[in-house]
C-alpha cells in the first residue's frame, strides 16, 4: 500500500474523529504527522474526487462531503492505488500484472461494502463513551 494511501485514511479518520467539523489542514497536518505540501496534495486528490469538500477564509477547513461517510474504502483506495484499467494493457505478457489484477479483483468487492464510516464506527461510539463519563481524552489518529 502506498504511504499516500495510508495518509489519506489517516485524513479522512481524523476529520471523522471530529465529528466531520471544518478542519483547518494545519490541524491536520499536527495530528496526523504529514508536511503541509503533502497534506495539501492529497486533500486536493480527495477534493478532486468529491470526498472533501473546503471553504476559504478564516473561518474555513477541510470536511467530508455530505454522505461521504458512505465512500468506500475501495473508491479511496482505487483514488491512490493499483487501477487495472490505466494498467491492462498488455497484462498477459506480464506476470506481475496478471497478479496484481487478479488480487485487486479479490479484494474490490470486500472494500467496495466497506466505508469509512464502518471503519472508524468503533472509534466514535469509544469517543461517545468517554464523553458521558466524563472523561475528555484527545485522539490521536496516528
Amino acid at each position: 500500500m502506498k504511504l499516500t494511501t495510508i495518509y489519506a485514511a489517516k485524513i479522512l479518520g481524523y476529520i471523522t474523529s471530529r465529528k466531520n467539523a471544518l478542519t483547518t489542514a494545519g490541524e491536520i497536518v499536527e495530528h496526523v504527522g504529514i508536511s503541509y505540501q503533502y497534506c495539501l496534495k492529497i486533500m486536493g486528490e480527495m477534493k478532486n474526487a468529491g470526498i472533501l469538500v473546503s471553504e476559504q477564509g478564516r473561518n474555513g477547513g477541510y470536511q467530508l462531503r455530505p454522505g461521504a461517510e458512505d465512500v468506500s474504502l475501495y473508491e479511496v483506495l482505487h483514488l491512490f492505488e493499483y487501477r487495472p484499467e490505466e494498467t491492462d494493457q498488455n497484462s498477459d505478457d506480464d506476470p506481475f500484472r496478471c497478479f496484481m489484477k487478479q488480487l485487486y479483483e479479490k479484494e474490490a468487492e470486500d472494500l467496495k461494502r466497506r466505508t469509512i464510516r464502518d471503519l472508524y464506527a468503533g472509534m466514535n461510539a469509544e469517543e461517545t463513551n468517554n464523553d458521558k463519563a466524563g472523561k475528555k481524552e484527545r485522539i490521536s489518529i496516528t
